[in-house]
């Protein structure tokens, strides 16, 4: 069992490691679902941000249907892969369903939800993000485009050490990116029955003031949500395959922000300084569209 874990769930991991940067394990399983070639055309290409697969896997299948139909080049998870991360059974199911992507060599870029806490995460899925496996944060760089992915589950606030590294990388980010883009589970703003979560809000958010990533992706609650809060943009997406939510904090929302209970993905073409985002269901309908840019 844990060998099949570590085969499967790296052809994962092991797409990550194109592109990060970050060091690699001791020992990586060469299984498809490294990234493709990058395109000629740099500065455009797409992604899809998606998040929350956990509890339908029938749901699940539809939507890594619907996202290899995209033909992007790699994805966004915004957490929560599975119902229970220290359930091996769980994450077996999780690498058969999504293995279109890898079949497909498209790469798969998560953060921890906290569905996903547990050894196995540690072990089979994060791994490669650094020798060792103790830290669940980490950036990498396509097509002068900077990705930052964090975790919650560890220390943030002013003073840790993520805190300190994600400051670092959004520096980075505003002096050589073209674009910045975040990714991780809980959001500072949401208008679900989760609602805003305080400490992004309180710590993270203020950075992202200072420093202008291009859009910021989360999930968690389950459903779609486009805001926009001092200048920054937030896409909470967490349609992915769990229980839907109602918009049970539609109060907290301000005018211009868009909700829908639905199952979807977001389609993101960048294109230079630009980001256009496509909201998809299942079924192919569109229910929202959006550009960001400076």
């Amino acid at each position: 069992m844990h060998r099949h874990l570590q085969k499967v769930l790296f052809g994962l991991a092991c797409a990550v490691i194109g592109s990060a940067s970050v060091a690699a394990p001791k020992k990586t399983v060469p299984l498809a679902g490294s990234p493709r070639a990058a395109s000629a055309k740099a500065s455009r290409f797409t992604f899809v941000a998606y998040g929350d697969t956990r509890s339908h896997p029938e749901v699940h299948r539809t939507i890594i249907s619907l996202i290899v139909a995209q033909k992007p080049e790699f994805v966004l998870q915004s957490g929560d892969l599975v119902s229970d991360g220290r359930n091996p059974a769980q994450w077996d199911e999780f690498s058969e369903i999504t293995k279109p992507l890898r079949d497909a060599h498209i790469a798969y870029y998560p953060s921890r939800g906290n569905h996903d806490v547990g050894s196995y995460y540690q072990k089979f899925v994060t791994e490669p993000f650094e020798a060792g496996g103790n830290k669940y944060y980490y950036a990498f760089t396509r097509h002068k485009n900077h990705f930052i992915v964090l975790d919650e589950f560890q220390d943030y606030d002013p003073g840790s050490a993520q805190y300190q590294w994600l400051e670092q990388e959004l520096i980075k980010g505003q002096k050589t990116a073209v674009n910045t883009f975040v990714l991780f589970h809980e959001s500072p703003f949401s208008v679900g029955p989760h609602g805003p979560t305080a400490e992004a809000q309180r710590y993270i958010h203020p950075l992202f003031v200072k420093y202008r990533p291009r859009a910021v992706f989360c999930g968690h609650d389950h459903l779609y949500y486009r805001t926009t809060r001092d200048g920054v943009n937030y896409l909470v997406t967490g349609g992915g395959g769990a229980p839907l939510y109602q918009p049970d904090n539609a109060s907290l929302a301000i005018p211009g922000d868009v909700y829908v209970s639905t199952y979807h993905i977001i389609r993101c073409e960048v294109d230079g300084t630009q980001l256009k985002g496509t909201v998809i269901t299942p079924d192919g309908k569109v229910i929202d569209t959006f550009i960001f840019k400076p």
